[in-house]
C-alpha cells in the first residue's frame, strides 16, 4: 500500500508512520465493508480509472497532513511583499504589458491559509486598488479534497489565525465564537483545485510567476523531488520565483535557478540559460583543433582523491601543491576549489580562501559549502554580521551542514541569544541521530563528527544548567 501511494503521488511513508497508514486503510475498509487487505489493494489497482481515482482520493484525505496557519513564515512573506511583488509589477510596467496577469500558485495549499495570506498581503499593499481586476491570480492546489473543501469555506480556528495581528483580524475576518470566517472580498481572490504535483505539470491557470511550494518535498524521495523540481521549473515563467521550506533545498537538484536574498531571507529565481549562438557570418572558418584520439583526458576526481588523502594525512604542503595544479587545469572543479579554500583557511590565509569560495560561486551561487566557507572566514575575522549572513545562506541551501549549525550556534551564544544557540546545537545532534549529518571535512581539519557532536552535547548541557 505504501509503494502504491508513492507511485501515484510521490508521498513516502517510513516505518514510523506504519501504524498511522494502517489505521487509515482500516478505516476505509470498514466503510467499504471489506475484511481482506488484498481486496482493498485490488480496488486501488482496479480496471475502472474513475473508481480507482475516487478511492485513492478518499484514502489520501486520511493520510495527508493538513496542519498550517496564516502567515506561517513571516520572513518569506516579507520577501514576497518587499521584493518579489514590486519586482514583478515593475517588470510588467517596463515591458508595457500591464494587461498581462501575474499568477501565484500555492502548491500543496492544504486548507488554504497560505493562499489567503497572499491575497490579504496583496490587498494591504493596495495592488487590487491600483490595478485592474484579475491583474493577479492566486490558485491553491492539494491532494486532499476535504482540505480543499475547507479552504473554499474559509472558516478557521483560533490556532490557524494565531499569527494574524489584531487589526487584520477585524479587517478580514468575522468572528463567530471560537471560529473566524474569512470575508468574501478575500475569498473571491483565490481559487482552489485538486492537484497531484508529481503528475500535473501546472495548475489550470497556466504558467506561474510565483510558486509557494513549502514543506512538500520533505515527504518525497530524492528522485521524486527532482521530478517535482523539474515540473516546477517548467511551470515558472522566465524570471519567476520559487519559495520553499527551510528544510528543503535545490542544491544538486537544478542548475537553472539562482539564489535571491532580501533582508536575510531567501528564495529561488528561474534564470534563462545562456546559449552561444552560432556565428553564421563565418561559415568557412577552420574547425576547432581536435586532440589525438589516444590523448588521455584528465580525471579531476581521481586527482582530487589523492589531494584529499594528503590533506587528511596532515601533509598540507603536498595537498596544496597538488590542488594548485588541479585548479589550474580544471578551474571550475568545485571540490578542488573548496578543499584548497579550506586548506588556506586552516593556515590563516583568509584572502586566498575567500578567492576560492568566490570562484565556486561564480560557477554556481547555489553551492552551500562556498557560503559556509565564507561564513567561517568572516567569523574568524570577527565580522559576526557577515558570518551570520553567509551561514544562514549556507543552511538555507543545505540544512544538513553540521559545521554551519555549529558556527551559527557559536555566534548566537556569543550574542547572548541562548535559545537560538541551543536550537543550532540541537540541529547537529538531531542530524547525527538521523544519520543525515554532513561534516564537510575539508573545513574541519582533524575534527571528527563524533567530536563535533560531543562538543554540541556538552555545550547544550552547560546552557541548560546555566
Amino acid at each position: 500500500m505504501r509503494d502504491l501511494i508513492e507511485s501515484r503521488c510521490g508521498l513516502r511513508f517510513d516505518d514510523s508512520q506504519r501504524g498511522s497508514l494502517s489505521s487509515s486503510v482500516a478505516a476505509r475498509m470498514e466503510l467499504l465493508g471489506l475484511v481482506n487487505e488484498d481486496e482493498y489493494l485490488d480496488r486501488l489497482r482496479g480496471a475502472i480509472p474513475t473508481m480507482v481515482e475516487t478511492e485513492l482520493r478518499h484514502l489520501l484525505n486520511l493520510v495527508t497532513v493538513t496542519e498550517t496557519c496564516f502567515f506561517r513564515d513571516a520572513a518569506q512573506f516579507r520577501l514576497f511583499r518587499e521584493h518579489i511583488v514590486p519586482t514583478l509589477v515593475a517588470a510588467q510596467a517596463a515591458n508595457g504589458r500591464s494587461s498581462k496577469k501575474i499568477r501565484v500558485w500555492s502548491a500543496g495549499c492544504s486548507t488554504g491559509e497560505e493562499a489567503y495570506s497572499i491575497a490579504i498581503m496583496l490587498d494591504k499593499m493596495g495592488i487590487y486598488r491600483s490595478h485592474p481586476d484579475g491583474f493577479i491570480e492566486i490558485i491553491g492546489t492539494d491532494l486532499n479534497t476535504e482540505a480543499l473543501d475547507k479552504a473554499r469555506r474559509g472558516v478557521y480556528t483560533e490556532r490557524a489565525v494565531r499569527h494574524v495581528q489584531g487589526p487584520l483580524l477585524d479587517e478580514y475576518f468575522v468572528r463567530d465564537g471560537k471560529t473566524f470566517a474569512l470575508k468574501d472580498a478575500i475569498k473571491s481572490r483565490v481559487t482552489f483545485e485538486f492537484g497531484n504535483l508529481t503528475r500535473t505539470p501546472m495548475p489550470s491557470t497556466g504558467p506561474q510567476d510565483v510558486v509557494f511550494c513549502k514543506n512538500v518535498a520533505i515527504y518525497f524521495r530524492d528522485e521524486v523531488t527532482r521530478k517535482l523540481i523539474e515540473g516546477l521549473r517548467d511551470t515558472l515563467t522566465p524570471g519567476g520565483y520559487l519559495l520553499m521550506g527551510h528544510a528543503e533545498s535545490l542544491w544538486q537538484m537544478s542548475d537553472i535557478f539562482s539564489l535571491v536574498e532580501h533582508d536575510r531571507t531567501f528564495c529561488y529565481r528561474k534564470t534563462t540559460p545562456v546559449t552561444k549562438e552560432s556565428d553564421s557570418s563565418n561559415v568557412s572558418r577552420k574547425p576547432p583543433h581536435r586532440r589525438k584520439a589516444l590523448a588521455a583526458e584528465p580525471d579531476p576526481s581521481a586527482q582530487y582523491d589523492s589531494c584529499l588523502a594528503a590533506f587528511r594525512a596532515g601533509d598540507w604542503d603536498a595537498a596544496e601543491s597538488a590542488l594548485t595544479t588541479l585548479v589550474a587545469s580544471c578551474p571550475t572543479f568545485a571540490p578542488a576549489l573548496l578543499l584548497l579554500g579550506g586548506l588556506y583557511a586552516h593556515r590563516g590565509r583568509f584572502d586566498e580562501a575567500m578567492r576560492q569560495a568566490e570562484a565556486v560561486l561564480k560557477v554556481s551561487d547555489l553551492e552551500p559549502r562556498a557560503h559556509l566557507l565564507l561564513g567561517m572566514i568572516a567569523e574568524r575575522r570577527r565580522r559576526p554580521d557577515d558570518a551570520l549572513q553567509s551561514l544562514r545562506r549556507a543552511l538555507y541551501l543545505d540544512d544538513s551542514l553540521a559545521l554551519g549549525h555549529f558556527w551559527l550556534g557559536n555566534l548566537y551564544r556569543e550574542r547572548g541569544d541562548v535559545a537560538r544557540a541551543r536550537q543550532e546545537y540541537e540541529n547537529v545532534v538531531r542530524d547525527w541521530e538521523r544519520h543525515t549529518l554532513q561534516l564537510t571535512e575539508e573545513f574541519a581539519s582533524d575534527l571528527t563528527a563524533e567530536q563535533l557532536v560531543g562538543f554540541c552535547r556538552d555545550t547544550l548541557d552547560r546552557l541548560h544548567n546555566a
